[in-house]
């Protein structure tokens, strides 16, 4: 739910200067103003902490790789080799998608013994409990 009021926010933010932009044009503002001022609401949009962490949710996700590997530990704990072995590949390309995925804190990965089991944010709570 959060997601969409950030979403919604930087639309009306978006459509705001939008407006705006049309009434100055109707005021002979130059093309260069309306694009300084567009260019500073990026800036602010990419210096905003809570944006950046909602992208990093969604550039994880945005790989179907990622996405299938998410929705497979939303199902089971699994360590990096059995999940290279589902998707026949090597475990070091594994390792790249659960680094993303982690950064973006949908998955945290535990040590158990030799191998390290990756679970999703809920999944970690149920088996702890």
């Amino acid at each position: 739910m959060k997601s969409f009021k950030i979403v919604n926010g930087i639309n009306k933010l978006i459509m705001e200067r939008f407006e705006k932009y049309i009434q100055e044009v109707e005021k002979n503002t130059t093309c260069e103003q309306f694009l300084e001022e567009t260019h500073q609401i990026v800036s602010q949009i990419k210096h905003n902490k809570e944006i950046m962490e909602e992208w990093k949710l969604y550039k994880a996700l945005s790989n179907l790789k990622r996405f299938i590997i998410y929705k497979l530990l939303e199902h089971k704990p699994m360590c990096t080799c059995a999940l290279a072995r589902v998707f026949s590949v090597s475990d070091g390309s594994i390792t790249h998608h659960l680094k993303i995925l982690e950064e973006a804190n949908l998955i945290k990965g535990l040590k158990e013994g030799y191998f390290t089991k990756y679970y999703t944010k809920s999944n970690m709570i149920k088996q702890l409990t």
